[in-house]
């Protein structure tokens, strides 16, 4: 585990049949490997208190850096609620070296512990993608994306001219209507070509996404 902390419990199993030439059932490696990777590694609940050692350092390392962590208080205890990570050459990358431009979207986790990855990603000069800011959080709610946009204007000011390019995600309409309500805010073509063929079929409308649907994979926000 320590070699391979990534490892899976049938890898784990073959490999323990191979070195030691023993038996073991699935549910016992998977068990093992359990507590052998919290002995290495702590826990996941404990690994959220690393975040805060995390923001010391890029603080002290990367000074401008903005790392925002926020937490809920409940009456057992405080948790972990939402994260936002902005570094400090990525800050000086985006506003001295790409377009007014940013991509913001989120992807959901799955896994173990559930919730979304957020993103806002700019274009260079060489149109590349250039990562700006990440989060975290545990829905698209509008309070949720409203606090990324807060954060992420706290990184990167108001740039003028600034274009904005999302999917159809209401919370980062509102988000941007509050914050950025003078950029320009336009839905992703791929995400409009793909609720239109929710509302609209038949033979004209495919011959439409013959022509169109490969190139459309490059026009993409993210």
């Amino acid at each position: 585990m320590k070699k391979d902390p990534n490892m899976g419990a049938k890898k784990l199993q073959e490999e323990l049949q191979d070195k030691y030439h023993v038996q073991i059932g699935y549910g016992t490696v998977w068990n093992g490997r359990q507590l052998a990777a919290e002995k290495n590694f702590s826990t996941w609940e404990e690994s959220f208190g690393y975040l805060f050692r995390f923001k010391a350092e890029v603080e002290a390392r990367m000074s401008g850096s903005v790392v925002e962590i926020d937490l809920i208080e409940q009456e057992d205890g405080v948790y972990f609620n939402r994260f936002f990570c902005c570094l400090k050459p990525s800050i000086d990358g985006f506003l001295n070296g790409c377009r007014p431009y940013l991509s913001i979207d989120a992807t959901a986790l799955n896994g173990r512990w559930n919730g979304h990855l957020a993103s806002a990603t700019a274009l260079d000069g060489n149109n590349w993608m250039f990562p700006v800011a990440f989060g975290f959080f545990g829905s698209e709610t509008n309070e949720s994306w409203l606090w990324f946009m807060q954060q992420l204007q706290k990184a990167i000011g108001d740039p003028p001219f600034l274009a904005i390019s999302s999917d159809a995600c209401k919370g980062i309409a509102n988000a941007v209507k509050t914050v950025y309500r003078w950029a320009k805010h336009r839905e992703c073509f791929v995400h409009l070509m793909k609720n239109f063929i929710k509302h609209f079929q038949g033979p004209a409308f495919g011959r439409c996404i013959l022509q169109l649907g490969p190139a459309s994979q490059n026009t993409m926000s993210i």
